[in-house]
C-alpha cells in the first residue's frame, strides 16, 4: 500500500512570499531532481539550488549526447540531455522551484522553530533561504580539473565537457585524459568522422578495454606517457607540444582529466566525513547534523543514475515523515537499536553454548 497520495501544490501559491521552505535541496542532478519530485508530490514546498546554469548534473554536463543504456524503461537508450530535460520538466510541472547559478556557501542553524523543527538557513552566493530540512545532492566532484596551459589560449575551442558539435568531419580533435569519459568523447568524435589523438599521462589508459579498442580500431591514435607541455595559435588552429616533443595540430581540444573534490565545501558545513572525503550518513541518509540529509555521489560507492534516483527518493520520504510525523525517525532509530541489541544477545548466547 502506498505511503502517500500525490498532492498538488496550489499553482497560485506565492513562493517568493513563503516564510520558509519545507525542503531545500542542494544540486539539480539525478539525485536532487528525484528527491524534489518526491517531496513536491507529497505537498511539501521544495526549492532546488544549483550552482550551474541549468539542471541535469553529470548526464547533462559530461555526456549530453552519449546514449545511456542502463536506465530501465529506455530499451533503445536515452541521451544524458534528453533524460535530464525529461526529469527537470517533470519537476517543474510538480511546482518544484529552482535557483540557478547559486553555489552553496553554508547551512546555518537558527533559533527559529516550526512545529518543533529548528529551522536552518541555507546561504548561497546569491541569497539566503530558511527551511525545515536540507538534502545535499550536489555530487562528490564539483568542477572539472583544468589545464592552465590551455586556459591561457582563452579559446572557445577548448572544452571541459563533450561539446555538442553536429559533425566533426575533417576536424582534428585532441582528447586529453585516460579514463572512460575521455575515451567516450574520442569514440563519439571518431563516429562523426574526426581525426582523433588521445593524450594519456599514464603508461596506459584506465578506461574500459573495449572502449580503448574501439577507439584504436576506428582510427584513433592513443599517445601514452605524455602531457601537453605548450600550446599556441598558429594558422587558425591550436599547436600543441607534448612532453615527448610531439607536435599536434588541433581544431578542438576536449579535456577530461577528472574533477576537483567538494571536500572543502563539506568541511565548511561541519559534517562528519568518511576517510575519502565523502559525507558520512546513517541508514536513513541523515548526516551528523540533524535535519540535513545527503544522497547520491556525495557518499555512495555505486555511482549510477538509478541508484541516485533511489537514494533521492528514500531521503525525501524520510524528510517528509520527519516533517509530518515529528520524532518518527528518532523512534525508528530506537526500535532498530533495540532489534540490533536483541540480535547481539542471541548471537552471544549461541556462542556461549
Amino acid at each position: 500500500m502506498a505511503d502517500f497520495k500525490v498532492t498538488e501544490l496550489d499553482e497560485d501559491l506565492d513562493f517568493d512570499a513563503l516564510p520558509y521552505w519545507d525542503v531545500v535541496i542542494i544540486g539539480a542532478g539525478p539525485a536532487g531532481l528525484a528527491a524534489s519530485l518526491t517531496t513536491a508530490h507529497r505537498g511539501l514546498t521544495t526549492l532546488v539550488i544549483e550552482a550551474k546554469d541549468r539542471a541535469g548534473g553529470q548526464p547533462q554536463f559530461l555526456y549530453p549526447d552519449k546514449k545511456i543504456v542502463d536506465i530501465p524503461g529506455f530499451p533503445d537508450g536515452v541521451s544524458g540531455e534528453e533524460l535530464s530535460d525529461r526529469v527537470y520538466r517533470q519537476a517543474v510541472d510538480a511546482l518544484v522551484q529552482f535557483r540557478f547559478n547559486e553555489e552553496l556557501h553554508a547551512v546555518q542553524d537558527t533559533n527559529q522553530t516550526e512545529k518543533d523543527d529548528q529551522l536552518k538557513r541555507v546561504v548561497t552566493k546569491g541569497g539566503e533561504y530558511l527551511c525545515r530540512k536540507v538534502i545535499i545532492a550536489c555530487g562528490l566532484l564539483h568542477f572539472p580539473r583544468r589545464l592552465p596551459v590551455l586556459d591561457a589560449l582563452e579559446s572557445r575551442s577548448v572544452f571541459y565537457k563533450v561539446p555538442k558539435i553536429g559533425d566533426y568531419e575533417g576536424r582534428r580533435v585532441v582528447v586529453i585524459g585516460g579514463g572512460d569519459s575521455a575515451f567516450d568523447a574520442a569514440a563519439m568524435a571518431l563516429a562523426r568522422r574526426a581525426e582523433v589523438d588521445v593524450i594519456v599521462r599514464n603508461t596506459e589508459p584506465i578506461a574500459k578495454a573495449d572502449t580503448v579498442q574501439r577507439v584504436e580500431e576506428t582510427g584513433g591514435r592513443v599517445r601514452c606517457s605524455c602531457e601537453v607541455a605548450g600550446a599556441k595559435f598558429e594558422g587558425g588552429a591550436m599547436k600543441l607540444t607534448l612532453t615527448d616533443d610531439t607536435q599536434l595540430t588541433a581544431d578542438y581540444v576536449i579535456v577530461q582529466i577528472g574533477f576537483l573534490s567538494a571536500k572543502e565545501t563539506f568541511q565548511r558545513l561541519d559534517l562528519r566525513l568518511n576517510d575519502d572525503g565523502s559525507i558520512a550518513i546513517d541508514p536513513y541518509f541523515e548526516t551528523s547534523r540533524r535535519g540535513i540529509f545527503a544522497v547520491g555521489d556525495v557518499h555512495g560507492d555505486i555511482k549510477l543514475i538509478a541508484v541516485a534516483w533511489a537514494e533521492g527518493i528514500q531521503a525525501a520520504i524520510y524528510a517528509f515523515k520527519e516533517i509530518t510525523s515529528p520524532y518518527w525517525l528518532n523512534e525508528k532509530r530506537l526500535k532498530d537499536q533495540k532489534i540490533a541489541m536483541i540480535g547481539d544477545k542471541i548471537t552471544q548466547a549461541a556462542r556461549a553454548k
